[in-house]
């Protein structure tokens, strides 16, 4: 499966090989997750890796991978990413900030939710959009999807905004989704930004991808 088709040709997208999830990072990134379980560090490693390895193919500055007050990774200046990862999956993606104005990409296990999570996650209006679609969707589409929406976002708006910030709006046939905020969300999302979802899954796995788009 050709996952950097669902981007426009400017994303550079890689995913982690086994050397990635073991091979130790900078000082200063190792620093990052020095008191973590062993599980985590690797989980961080590959992530890291495989953002350096794409940041490279677009001749990015090579330099450490810090992360911000929320843990998002610190892009260096002028360019634009996500990382994402599960226990066994991870990959990154990064493009030249331009055109591109953000990214953000989930992977999920091909699993349900733990029970009770999806009050805390799916909004009245993503209920009633998985009722329409009962037994067609993967259970954790919503969560995937809104994760990768999150990380899209909060380095324009540099504000937290939770899942029932936003409902889903799907074309399930195309694996695509769009979102609407709630009443009660207190974010402004930029509004000369094209914003483009799409959501694949295969034996194991969910993904969910999304990017936005200036409008020049």
């Amino acid at each position: 499966m050709d996952l950097s088709a669902y981007f426009p040709s400017g994303v550079s997208l890689v995913i982690a090989d086994p050397a990635m999830w073991a091979l130790p990072l900078r000082d200063e990134e190792e620093a990052l997750v020095a008191t973590v379980l062993e599980k985590r560090r690797r989980e961080f490693r590959a992530g890291r890796h495989a953002a350096h390895t794409a940041l490279a193919r677009l001749g990015a500055p090579d330099a450490p991978l810090l992360r911000g007050e929320k843990r998002e990774p610190l892009w260096p200046a002028g360019y634009v990413g996500s990382i994402a990862h599960c226990r066994d999956l991870c990959l990154a993606a990064c493009a030249a900030e331009g055109e591109i104005a953000g990214l953000g990409i989930d992977v999920e296990p091909l699993q349900r939710l733990p029970s009770g999570v999806d009050r805390y996650v799916h909004t009245e209006e993503d209920a009633e959009l998985f009722q329409r679609h009962s037994g067609r969707l993967p259970e954790r589409l919503v969560f995937c999807a809104k994760e990768s929406l999150y990380k899209c976002y909060y380095p324009l708006v540099k504000r937290y905004f939770g899942f029932q910030s936003v409902s889903l709006t799907l074309d399930a046939e195309a694996g695509r989704f769009g979102f609407r905020p709630t009443r009660d969300c207190a974010i402004e999302f930029p509004p000369a930004l094209d914003f483009h979802g799409r959501f694949l899954w295969d034996d194991t796995h969910l993904y969910a991808f999304c990017y936005l788009l200036r409008d020049y």
